[in-house]
């Protein structure tokens, strides 16, 4: 799915991954316009690691797999110019070893016992979910409505920047809305690509 040509809206990437116990790891990519409209989108077929893999990488495998093999396969295949790329999976953020562009990862911060929205950085990181990851305190954050968006330090980008970039599609989805037709659309492709008298439109990824 690729955009008219003309199309001056400022475009955001989406991408996240899904886990099949059977076949391996999923990747999709789904650029969107300010209006929250399609405007591309890419998906892998199944990347599974071998058990040496998982040997060798040990813990750093994850961040390795997602970010740096799914996550940027599927950005360097797009062919639209983009404004920053969300994803709900802090282990694609490794990619942004590899690009520029700006990356955050896009989580809920509702306190569930005070119903509050909670952005309280701290040594180890940002939120209840961030402690694993060992967010400094230095590290990009910005707080819109009920949702978060971080990064690493790896990830440069300026919280008033992003929020010029974001505010006009914030205004018309959920930031988290497209990791589920990603996932959905993944899960579709695979269905079709399953039939032979179908075309699949999964891109391949190299291991």
């Amino acid at each position: 799915m690729d955009a008219a040509d003309g199309n001056s809206l400022a475009a955001i990437g989406f991408l996240t991954a899904l886990e099949d116990t059977t076949h391996g790891w999923f990747g999709g990519y789904l650029v969107l316009s300010q209006l929250g409209r399609p405007l591309e989108f890419h998906c892998t077929t199944p990347i599974r690691p071998t058990r040496a893999q998982q040997i060798l990488y040990g813990p750093t495998l994850r961040p390795y797999l997602l970010g740096e093999v799914i996550g940027h396969t599927l950005v360097e295949q797009a062919k639209l110019p983009i404004e920053a790329i969300l994803t709900d999976l802090p282990e694609m953020l490794s990619l942004s070893l590899l690009q520029s562009t700006a990356m955050a990862v896009v989580e809920r911060t509702v306190d569930s016992v005070r119903g509050e929205v909670t952005a309280t950085r701290t040594k180890s990181g940002v939120g209840p979910r961030l402690a694993s990851w060992e967010v400094e305190e230095s590290t990009p954050c910005w707080v819109t409505g009920q949702l978060q968006l971080w990064g690493t330090s790896t990830c440069d980008w300026d919280p008033e920047q992003l929020k010029g970039k974001l505010t006009p599609l914030v205004e018309h989805i959920d930031l988290l809305e497209p990791f589920g037709r990603i996932r959905e659309a993944i899960l579709e492709a695979q269905r079709i690509s399953a039939d032979p008298g179908e075309e699949t439109f999964t891109a391949k990824v190299a291991a």
